[in-house]
């Protein structure tokens, strides 16, 4: 939790090496230390960063997870081309803020849940098989004995396994210079 030197009181990503105590500052003529947040162009090349905006003033948006980051890879004008945690590199504006380092609690990853109680204290409701449904529940439902199903789909109807949803003409794909790897 951070403490603002006029006494309000805020959550922040935590970083990666952040200790208790320590001071993080916001602004664009900061030192590029962990946990300090400056606009991209105020970031030297190379650095690991994370919560980075899209938009100016909108708010970080990007590698905000759990042991993630991105990599400020160069400068063009007026954009910053960033390697995000895809593997898509991506060309963002240059005045818009990311924080310095990874984010913590990187081992969230290998967390096992042990049981389907501590999956339901979390908020999450069983799942249950399209299979194992009606035919008026889901496309892949229905059958005499154990039926496969059909090709895989969702409850809506949409394709699974390899069906792009991705618009193809959205306006933000100009900005992407690599796709992300399959």
């Amino acid at each position: 939790m951070l403490v603002y030197a006029d006494g309000e009181k805020r959550y922040m990503i935590a970083p990666e090496g952040l200790t208790v105590g320590q001071t993080v500052v916001s602004g664009e003529s900061v030192a590029p230390e962990v946990g300090n947040t400056l606009p991209l162009k105020s970031i030297p090349l190379g650095s690991i960063i994370h919560n980075i905006e899209l938009n100016p003033g909108q708010g970080g948006t990007i590698a905000r997870s759990a042991g993630t980051y991105a990599q400020l890879s160069a400068r063009d004008g007026k954009y910053a081309i960033i390697k995000l945690p895809s593997g898509e590199t991506r060309m963002i504006l240059a005045t818009c803020l990311a924080t310095i380092g990874t984010v913590s609690n990187s081992e969230k990853a290998n967390e096992r849940l042990g049981k389907a109680g501590r999956k339901r204290w979390l908020g999450r409701r069983p799942r249950v098989r399209g299979v194992a449904m009606n035919p008026v529940d889901h496309p892949m439902g229905g059958g005499e004995g154990r039926a496969s199903g059909g090709h895989p789909r969702s409850r809506k109807g949409v394709l699974a396994k390899g069906f792009k949803t991705r618009d193809k003409k959205k306006t933000s794909d100009r900005y992407i210079i690599e796709r992300r790897k399959k």
